[in-house]
């Protein structure tokens, strides 16, 4: 068997059978937010968790550990290979401090890794939920997002044009091509993704399966207005997993932040 599945319609339901084929043995970052959480001395939160790949490697960690994602279909991966110190919960980050009965609040760290912030679609939808992050994270705790650099050269040549960007041979012989088109709207920032999947059988028959997504991208400057206006002091500024200062020459921008000191933070209502 391929694996492959048919599911009913939710968000990222193609995308999650096959996101830990290919990225499931990316671990670059794994270490940065290991060190993160064990300094971080209490609960942890991880925005978008997605199937679990970064909250895996907590599994060992002694504190509460949460992850929160709006796809089911992520979540039912996430699930499969979580351990009884993670607590999986299927909620939309932008009300995160809505729920009371989300465990383990507030939270002494919360990461959003390789770029999930940047799929909220817009300046309203990034805004609310770095308020609602802030109203669940401890006074002095950090909260650390993981993005790219929108670089000019690269955005210009989002064309639409299909670009194979990986491949995967199954157990039985049946071949995964994963095509991509990408395409840029230059007034709101966002980048469309549209992805195929095409899974060709011993036999030469063909089974095409698509989703799409959004992500709105967000430069330096923008992100540090950002962060002051929904209450958070950026703290420190990565260009890099190994957490070297942030230069143009980076290809991430990793920003630590914090709730500011006058606001309100670690309401449990």
């Amino acid at each position: 068997m391929n694996g492959i599945r048919d599911v009913e319609h939710n968000e990222y339901a193609v995308l999650s059978q096959f996101y830990d084929l290919e990225y499931s043995v990316f671990d670059a970052d794994l270490d940065m937010y290991r060190q993160f959480a064990e300094r971080a001395r209490g609960p942890i939160l991880e925005l978008g968790c997605g199937t679990g790949r970064v909250l895996e490697a907590f599994d060992d960690i002694a504190y509460p550990i949460v992850g929160i994602d709006t796809s089911s279909a992520m979540l039912d991966i996430a699930r499969e290979r979580s351990t009884d110190n993670i607590t999986l919960a299927k909620r939309d980050m932008r009300a995160c401090d809505a729920d009371p009965q989300l465990p383990h609040r507030p939270y002494n760290f919360v990461l959003s890794a390789i770029n999930t912030f940047l799929h909220l679609p817009d300046v309203r939808s990034q805004i609310e939920t770095l308020e609602s992050v802030r109203r669940v994270t401890a006074s002095g705790g950090i909260m650390l997002l993981d993005l790219f650099v929108p670089d000019p050269n690269y955005i210009s040549k989002l064309d639409g044009q299909l670009t194979l960007e990986f491949q995967h041979r199954f157990e039985n012989g049946d071949r995964l091509d994963k095509l991509v088109a990408r395409t840029h709207d230059l007034a709101t920032q966002l980048i469309e993704t549209t992805v195929y999947f095409d899974v060709t059988s011993r036999d030469g028959s063909v089974r095409r399966l698509i989703d799409s997504y959004s992500t709105r991208y967000i430069h330096l400057y923008e992100l540090e207005h950002l962060l002051s206006r929904t209450g958070w002091d950026l703290v420190s500024l990565f260009g890099n997993y190994d957490l070297e200062p942030f230069t143009s020459e980076s290809d991430r921008i990793l920003a630590l932040a914090t709730p500011q000191s006058d606001v309100e933070t670690g309401s449990s209502t």
